[in-house]
């Protein structure tokens, strides 16, 4: 059988496939681009900002700030299309994926602050933000200078001084107020904190040297005079910055002899812990015992004395003794102690210091006998540091006749008197009195008590009181007219007329 199809038969079997699969080939790429065009509406577009560096970021105080910026994308929450560049062979976003950014800071290095840099894009309508914390603080310690000063040293087992600092801090400025310093096994601790918690320190060590010498004070002064039969009493004193009371380290060489009359010299010596040392010599001139008053006119003789001092007067008291080169006898007490060196000036001019009383309270004093000797010997005490030696003269507070003692203690004033005896010392009364101690308070009046009281005795034992101003003040017109009139002043002694008044308790 022949075969009957024709060519133009045969070729429309392959037409037929080629459509089918161009139809295929066209209706899937119209669902992809479909696909891809629902994809695309449906993908939400934003703009993302990235922070370049730290999001939070610690700055210096004054220190420079340079933000390290932002870069922004414009990008989808499903995907971001890529588009390949074949010239560079790299792949770049689908759309422009690189809006610029705008930054927006208000940082200031120079307050402390926490600020916030700002970034913003803007692409295709969208609008991207992001942030930045930028803290500037101060983390930076305060500084503390110390000031020397050339030479200084300390006295060892003595605090330090200061010689001067300063503190200083970046941000708060001058803090010297507030440091705080502390000394601890040689050296001195400085500290200081400024407000935001930063803590200076400096530290100094303390250089300790002495190089003063002892101070060496000879008690009743360089040249003391003594009678035969006084005893010699040796006092002294040193004290030293650093040391303190090095007085059982003098050295004395010498020796008095108080038996017997003559000129003796003593020479005193001390040396501190660090060598530095001090001298000082006295002469001591014991004199035999003379009986002055038989050498003076009969009925010509006043004896000066001046109770309750030294006070603020005495020593106007004694430039006018000096002025008639004449002396007194002073019964002193402790009732001001910022004028008990006078004690040694009236002993060196040549005055008779001797005991009045220590507290002038008669409670006291009168309690017992025991109560008055314990006064006594504290006032003789101040004596001797004063002058080198005790007295033997005193006089009772109120005279031996006062009788206010008996409210304290029945026929003290007997025993006391008495016993002054038997201990070997000589009390004193008075004869004549200026009036001062009662209703007197001029000069004139004081004068005139004066020339009447030794106008009426051969030797007359007259009672002031140099504490009180008026008293000081007649002692010129007095003694001038004293000694127009012949009189011979004269500081009493142990032979001196005592002008005891009878005992009433």
């Amino acid at each position: 059988m022949k075969n009957t199809t024709t060519p133009s038969q045969v070729n429309k079997k392959p037409n037929i496939f080629l459509r089918i699969l161009l139809t295929l080939v066209l209706i899937l790429t119209l669902l992809a681009v479909a696909a891809g065009v629902f994809l695309f509406v449906i993908n939400k577009w934003y703009v993302q900002i990235h922070v370049l560096g730290e999001d939070t970021v610690h700055v210096e105080y004054q220190e420079p700030y340079t933000d390290a910026g932002a870069e922004a994308v414009f990008t989808g929450t499903l995907f971001d299309l890529p588009a390949f560049d074949a010239w560079s062979s790299k792949y770049y976003d689908f759309v422009d994926s690189a809006p610029a950014v705008t930054v927006k800071s208000d940082v200031d290095t120079q307050s402390l602050g926490t600020y916030l840099v700002s970034y913003e894009a803007e692409a295709y309508g969208r609008i991207g933000t992001a942030h930045r914390c930028v803290i500037v603080e101060d983390t930076t310690p305060p500084e503390i200078h110390l000031e020397t000063i050339e030479d200084h040293y300390t006295l060892p087992g003595h605090p330090y001084e200061e010689e001067g600092y300063t503190a200083s801090d970046l941000h708060d400025g001058d803090l010297t107020d507030s440091v705080k310093a502390e000394e601890k096994d040689g050296v001195v601790y400085y500290t200081v904190t400024d407000a935001s918690g930063n803590t200076g320190t400096a530290s100094r060590e303390i250089f300790y040297d002495d190089r003063t010498p002892p101070e060496l004070t000879l008690n009743g002064g360089k040249k003391v005079s003594l009678y035969v039969g006084e005893t010699w009493r040796d006092s002294y004193k040193a004290i030293d910055d650093a040391d303190g009371d090095i007085t059982d380290k003098v050295k004395v060489k010498g020796s008095v002899d108080d038996t017997t009359p003559g000129t003796y010299t003593l020479n005193y010596s001390v040396k501190d812990s660090f060598g530095n040392k001090s001298k000082a010599q006295r002469t001591v001139v014991v004199k035999r015992i003379v009986n002055d008053e038989s050498k003076a006119s009969s009925g010509k003789i006043i004896y000066l004395t001046f109770d309750d001092g030294p006070g603020p007067y005495t020593e106007e008291l004694l430039d006018t003794l000096k002025k008639y080169n004449v002396r007194a006898t002073f019964f002193v007490t402790h009732g001001f102690p910022k004028y008990e060196d006078m004690i040694a000036k009236e002993a060196a001019a040549g005055h008779t210091v001797a005991v009045h009383t220590y507290t002038h309270r008669y409670e006291d004093i009168y309690a017992s006998t025991d109560a008055y000797w314990s006064d006594f010997n504290r006032m003789n005490d101040i004596i001797e540091s004063q002058t080198g030696k005790r007295s033997t003269l005193f006089r009772f507070p109120g005279g031996s006749s006062n009788t206010v003692s008996a409210n304290y203690s029945q026929g003290i004033m007997t025993k006391l008197t008495k016993q002054a005896g038997e201990k070997g010392y000589t009390y004193f009364d008075w004869n004549v009195s200026s009036g001062d101690a009662g209703g007197t308070s001029s000069p004139s009046g004081v004068y005139d008590n004066c020339v009447a009281g030794v106008s009426s005795h051969d030797k007359s034992v007259i009672l002031c009181h140099d504490i009180k101003s008026y008293t000081v003040e007649a002692m010129d017109d007095f003694i001038e007219w004293a000694l127009k009139e012949g009189y011979t002043f004269l500081p009493l002694s142990s032979y001196s007329p005592t002008a005891h008044h009878g005992v009433n308790n």
